[in-house]
């Protein structure tokens, strides 16, 4: 196999030193070498675009992985492993599914849940995952991890990761639609997988501010900048809102006024609550199931 690594610093590319886990440049050759000790021969063009710890993650570091991948994926490579650390992984999983998800070239996203000198690291064995989920010829943009209770790794789709939880490093598809597992360093594509519509976002470029907000009881609802181009609402477990609180009305009309669009993401049909009722008269659009990282990313491309 030909795999191009691209390291982008997290946890998985940082080693502890002085008290502090931080990026660092051996990681790299400790997870290729243990990879090469196990698996034998695979070829590696190693790669790092940039690197931080994924908490600083920003849309620029998006449009240069972008442009970064754009111009690797013409050089034939097997597939594409994507080193990143898990606080943001997901937002990167997303965005890369959507401009590279109907490609031809497999790309996985790894990260790591301590650094790979911790026995407790999942690292190598989430890399393992991505090489297998390569060599069995998968199309797409996935996230192979693998959480502490499993005896295996979990293949998850990019668009389909839903936010960690807190205080909590395990990682679980919407709907628990995972695409498969890598046991014993074979993939296997879950036979219940559903494939959902896939949107090809290739042509579009990440623009503009997207304001998310998610409810909570004495929620302050703020002024909405001058350039926000849309709100991206994340309702209660039941899809609701606090359609009769005062201030959220405000906000509501606020947004209605200046043209910026109001859309609901975490609701589907039942539960019909009294509180929905009032959401076209406050001209909320309810967006259809997906993950809340996903819908905030396709938003960002819109």
């Amino acid at each position: 196999m030909n795999i191009l690594a691209v390291f982008t610093g997290g946890t998985i590319g940082s080693l502890r030193r002085g008290g502090a886990v931080s990026p660092n440049g051996e990681s790299a050759s400790l997870l290729l070498g243990q990879y090469q000790k196990t698996n034998g021969a695979a070829h590696f063009t190693v790669a790092a675009p940039y690197t931080i710890l994924s908490e600083n993650l920003d849309i620029s570091h998006l449009k240069a992985l972008r442009a970064f991948l754009e111009d690797e994926l013409q050089k034939g490579y097997d597939g594409v492993i994507v080193c990143h650390g898990t606080d943001t992984l997901q937002y990167t999983a997303a965005y890369l599914d959507l401009v590279f998800g109907a490609g031809d070239v497999p790309i996985a996203l790894v990260s790591a849940n301590y650094p790979l000198e911790d026995e407790r690291s999942n690292g190598f064995k989430n890399f393992e995952a991505a090489a297998a989920l390569i060599k069995a010829g998968e199309k797409g943009v996935f996230v192979p991890y693998k959480n502490a209770e499993d005896g295996f790794v979990t293949v998850h789709r990019g668009c389909e990761v839903l936010p960690h939880l807190p205080l909590d490093d395990r990682l679980f598809s919407l709907f628990d639609n995972t695409y498969g597992t890598v046991k014993n360093g074979v993939f296997e594509k879950d036979p219940g997988y559903k494939e959902n519509a896939f949107e090809d976002l290739s042509e579009r470029e990440l623009s503009g501010k997207v304001l998310w907000l998610r409810p909570y009881p004495g929620t302050p609802y703020p002024g909405i900048p001058n350039d926000t181009k849309a709100v991206l609402l994340e309702g209660c477990h039941s899809g609701t809102l606090p359609t009769s609180n005062d201030d959220f009305i405000r906000f509501c009309r606020e947004a209605d006024n200046r043209g910026v669009p109001l859309l609901l993401t975490g609701s589907q049909p039942g539960f019909e609550y009294e509180s929905k009722k009032l959401f076209a008269k406050l001209n909320i659009r309810v967006l259809p199931p997906m993950s809340p990282i996903a819908a905030y990313v396709k938003l960002w491309l819109r």
